[in-house]
């Protein structure tokens, strides 16, 4: 006899895990998260720089991450959350808008400051490099999370009877009819050199046997393999994956820790990371793809190291110590695909954060399983997320997209 599941979630990184303990809390029984790699060696999740920030431009993302914030701030040790703020620093041009986002942020309980460059020297001596910066902002309510230990603190608010953790095992097939997904067909892979492969978009056969699992509710919830996962039920998502790299590099002369994110106005992040600094930039060149391969010593000397360098004499002589790659689902409007998934009674979706999926799941997980239980949002409608938007031209703006 075919195993049933009430709820089968698609993806076990950070969304998915939220989702299942958000199921959970509200009295769902019988749920799985199947995963190739539900270890996350290959997740986004655990690819994350780890920011947490309430700064964005559209109402709907401000409520996903304040509501989100709200939660880490409870669950703090936990969770690794350091709340020791945001810097973005800003060039003329984009000063006189980022004065309106300020009232916005403000407005929504958000709290952000206006900082001249002077001021922001004060407070962030090491930053002697302002040349250009027109205004920084602090907002001192958002800051770093450990993504790993967030995913972990999700799973082990989930009661082992009502949860099967499906790990190794690919969809390989869907089987829907009358607009319900009736069954999902597993397929185990077992070596790291599969999962790879999986993942890269290596479409061979795996040889491991198949297994038929009966499911009453399905939840895509695969980050940047949504799309691929979706075209088996016969859905298109207009998202890409999209690499993103991290250079991690030590300064001796430079003491990170008391501070939090810094976003400088090239576009450049970086954050105090065990004792190194942890610097990332998105380039607005890169191919969609899956490509996990680190571009090492060319990425920093490219890309990081002179925008680090155009902002403080410490950063003059650094050392690269390593990085990684990881891989985002990203949607045309840069916003996350929420919401039950338009022509089906029983699919639900929920990928396609460009890389904000850490910062924002605690209240997309609680929101969709909202829906999916009660049959409406309750605390955050996120109507506006649905993937059907693009087909009716309702996309929503989004102007922060660091």
């Amino acid at each position: 006899m075919a195993r049933s599941y009430d709820y089968f979630i698609a993806g076990g990184g950070i969304i998915g895990s939220s989702i299942a303990m958000a199921l959970s809390v509200l009295g769902a029984k019988g749920i799985a998260v199947a995963d190739c790699d539900l270890s996350g060696k290959w997740s986004s999740s655990e690819r994350n720089a780890g920011g947490v920030r309430a700064a964005w431009g559209a109402p709907v993302n401000i409520a996903l991450s304040k509501d989100s914030i709200a939660f880490y701030e409870q669950a703090a040790s936990e969770v690794g959350f350091q709340q020791k703020g945001y810097l973005w620093l800003y060039e003329k041009a984009m000063w006189p808008g980022i004065l309106k986002q300020i009232e916005l942020w403000n407005r929504s309980g958000c709290p952000a400051k206006p900082l001249t460059p002077s001021e922001t020297q004060t407070r962030f001596p090491f930053l002697d490099r302002l040349a250009g910066v027109s205004g920084a902002v602090f907002s001192e309510k958002d800051g770093l999370i450990n993504p790993n230990l967030l995913k972990t603190y999700y799973r082990s608010q989930v009661p082992e009877n009502k949860i099967d953790w499906i790990d190794h095992r690919i969809i390989e097939a869907v089987e829907k009819d009358a607009g319900c997904v009736r069954a999902v067909h597993l397929r185990e892979v077992r070596s790291e050199d599969a999962v790879e492969a999986f993942l890269t978009g290596q479409r061979r056969p795996f040889g491991a046997a198949v297994e038929r699992v009966e499911v009453k509710t399905f939840i895509n919830a695969a980050g940047a393999w949504a799309p691929d996962l979706a075209r088996l039920y016969g859905q298109q998502i207009p998202s890409v994956p999209i690499r993103r790299q991290v250079a991690v590099v030590h300064c001796h002369e430079a003491d990170l820790s008391p501070y939090g994110m810094m976003v400088d106005a090239s576009g450049l992040y970086f954050h105090h990371e065990a004792g190194n600094i942890l610097a990332g930039y998105a380039s607005p060149s890169e191919p969609e793809g899956y490509r996990f391969a680190y571009d090492g010593s060319d990425f920093f000397m490219d890309e990081i190291w002179p925008r680090l360098a155009a902002r403080s004499s410490v950063f003059d002589r650094l050392k690269l110590i390593g990085g990684w790659a990881g891989l985002y689902g990203v949607s045309p409007d840069h916003s996350a695909i929420i919401g039950a998934v338009e022509g089906f009674e029983n699919v639900y979706e929920a990928h396609s954060f460009a890389g904000h999926g850490v910062m924002q799941s605690y209240a997309a997980g609680r929101a969709l399983a909202e829906l999916i239980l009660q049959g409406e949002y309750q605390t955050i409608d996120l109507s506006i997320l649905s993937g059907c938007r693009f087909q009716h031209g309702q996309w929503v703006s989004e102007a922060m997209l660091i």
